[in-house]
């Protein structure tokens, strides 16, 4: 993967350096990955236009990056034409409360499905004696449930990483049980 990662890096670097006045912000790697996105975007733009018929000038497409607050503005001028809708939008991304609730992401509320879920998990950590495999077993029960699917996506990949739980060369398993129900405890303490 890591072989593949620099080839598909070095063609970007070679092929999609194009001096755009959003990627002189960022580095080398992240200015080729944002004009790749930006140019999807723009045809995405398009493609939903002719396929629909939508108004592009009652609609603000942006790109948002948790680290880098200023990139919806920057993106939202590259992506849309100037007009009062990209105005108001740019005044909104400007105010001072905006831009500190997006340095630090809002709690995940959980549902009912991912409550049942977080449950029958710690329930399986109790059976005794405690066996990994029995464990992954039933986890892997647990994505055959009707609503896994619906479920909070940090839940499934949990479930989904006990399910898959092997033994390492030491013959110990990939998750201990005290690490699996710290993981849970993580998503009550959001």
């Amino acid at each position: 993967m890591n072989q593949f990662k620099r080839l598909f890096t070095d063609y970007f670097q070679q092929c999609h350096i194009f001096g755009h006045p959003l990627a002189q912000q960022y580095d080398s790697t992240q200015q080729n990955h944002l004009q790749v996105l930006l140019n999807v975007f723009q045809q995405a733009r398009q493609a939903l236009s002719n396929a629909y018929g939508l108004d592009l000038s009652s609609m603000v497409f942006f790109m948002q990056v948790a680290k880098q607050p200023q990139m919806a503005a920057d993106s939202a001028r590259q992506l849309n034409a100037p007009g009062p809708l990209l105005e108001e939008f740019l005044a909104h991304q400007q105010r001072p409360a905006l831009l500190d609730a997006s340095s630090h992401p809002p709690a995940i509320k959980l549902q009912q499905i991912d409550k049942d879920l977080l449950i029958d998990l710690a329930q399986l950590l109790e059976i005794e004696p405690y066996d990994y495999l029995e464990i992954a077993h039933a986890a892997y029960l647990l994505t055959l449930e009707p609503g896994f699917i619906d479920s909070n996506l940090y839940i499934q990949r949990l479930i989904h990483s006990i399910a898959a739980m092997d033994s390492n060369e030491q013959g110990l398993f990939a998750l201990s049980k005290d690490e699996i129900q710290q993981r849970i405890q993580q998503f009550y303490a959001m």
